[in-house]
């Protein structure tokens, strides 16, 4: 008897993830290829981008060598992306074997050692992957209230940074994401530079990102700590014990994506109420330091081995203008294998474009490319996620 589609699919897939431990932790060796325009003479800037395109022509080849998308039909295509994004790898250390200009082109040729599995628990290949994101900066914008306290305390306080002893989800994170390698924007050292407040202790993700463009950081992690008084312990009166739950959310500065969220929750005790909530918020702070390390990797390699999606502003755009640009994305720079039309008003378009690469990569090869019909662009601002162009006449 023929087994059914749907059942050959499923069996796919369960075999699929249950052998994927064998290969969670293995490493490939994988010489790769990378290229990208000279602009402006400007050697430095193309190498680096020849090395970021080899690295992830690296990853996509040993990727490729786990599974195949051709190895599943049309009719399988939603296994199909399930099983590849669960077999994304990245790049622990590199060599590079040859670089040289050819014709207006830098190429380098590297043999990378591609990983599979946990990022977040290789600190080389974490620590490389945040290079390739240009160590981005994170700011931590927590409200906590513990218990005896009236009100949600936070450093963004038209009243002041609190005591570092009332900001213990804060710094709880932060200690355990540096560890790691993640860089942060210090709160202490940025109120007496600049001018960040906001009347409001639980900030919306436009809040958030509305302090975020006076300082340099390109990740905010948003959210609240509580903690509750459960009363004495069975031990007696002797000790107090305490619930905390800790709930945040990662946000993209750049594109406002939210890339990673974690809530959880812990019970301690202490000698005092408000020494017990503390214990339990720096508890369930610690679990939702892990689970944003991990959840941030994860983003992280699926961005650089990868489509990235990247929010493009474009302005000084009409419609022909702005559909003469899209044609010429979709089909004539390398990498972008989609152009989405978000919004058109006033003169400025928006634009969501998937590709193989950053921001920076999208805006080299818009600088390297001749839109022809005189059309001509110009290239105002670049980000990791973002870039914002103009059309000219």
């Amino acid at each position: 008897m023929k087994m059914p589609k749907i059942i050959i699919g499923l069996w796919f897939v369960a075999a699929f993830f249950t052998a994927g431990a064998a290969w969670a932790d293995e490493a490939q060796t994988v010489e790769a290829r990378g290229e990208a325009a000279i602009l402006d003479n400007d050697k430095a800037m193309a190498r680096d981008k020849a090395l970021e395109d080899a690295q992830r022509k690296a990853v996509e080849s040993a990727v490729g060598t786990l599974i195949s998308s051709e190895t599943v039909t049309e009719n399988y295509q939603l296994i199909s992306d399930r099983i590849l994004a669960q077999s994304s790898g990245y790049i622990r250390k590199y060599k590079i074997v040859s670089e040289r200009a050819e014709d207006n082109v830098y190429v380098v040729e590297i043999s990378a050692e591609v990983m599979t599995g946990q990022v977040s628990s290789d600190l080389e290949g974490l620590k490389n992957l945040m290079r390739r994101k240009n160590m981005p900066k994170i700011i931590v914008m927590i409200a906590e209230q513990n218990i005896g306290v009236e009100r949600p305390q936070y450093w963004w306080s038209v009243t002041g940074i609190p005591a570092i002893d009332m900001r213990v989800a804060e710094h709880t994170i932060i200690e355990q994401m540096r560890e790691k390698g993640f860089t942060f924007v210090d709160p202490e050292v940025l109120s007496g530079k600049k001018k960040v407040t906001m009347p409001v202790a639980m900030l919306s993700d436009k809040q958030a990102r509305q302090i975020s463009k006076t300082t340099d950081a390109q990740l905010i992690i948003v959210g609240k700590a509580m903690a509750s008084d459960l009363g004495q312990t069975a031990e007696g009166a002797r000790q107090r014990s305490a619930r905390a739950e800790v709930a945040v959310r990662v946000i993209n500065c750049e594109n406002g994506e939210v890339i990673a969220s974690s809530s959880r929750a812990a019970n301690s005790y202490h000698m005092t109420a408000q020494a017990a909530g503390s214990a339990a918020i720096k508890v369930a702070s610690k679990k939702v330091a892990e689970e944003l390390i991990d959840r941030i990797a994860k983003k992280w390699v699926e961005e650089t081995g990868g489509s990235n999606s990247i929010r493009v502003t474009v302005s000084g755009a009409n419609n022909k203008n702005l559909n003469k640009f899209i044609d010429v994305l979709q089909h004539q720079v390398r990498g972008v294998k989609a152009v989405a039309r978000q919004s058109m008003k006033g003169g400025t378009a928006v634009l969501d474009v998937t590709m193989a690469g950053d921001g920076h990569t999208l805006a080299t090869e818009i600088e390297a490319k001749d839109f022809g019909g005189g059309l001509k662009v110009e290239v105002e601002e670049t980000a990791n996620n973002a870039l914002k162009v103009k059309l000219l006449p």
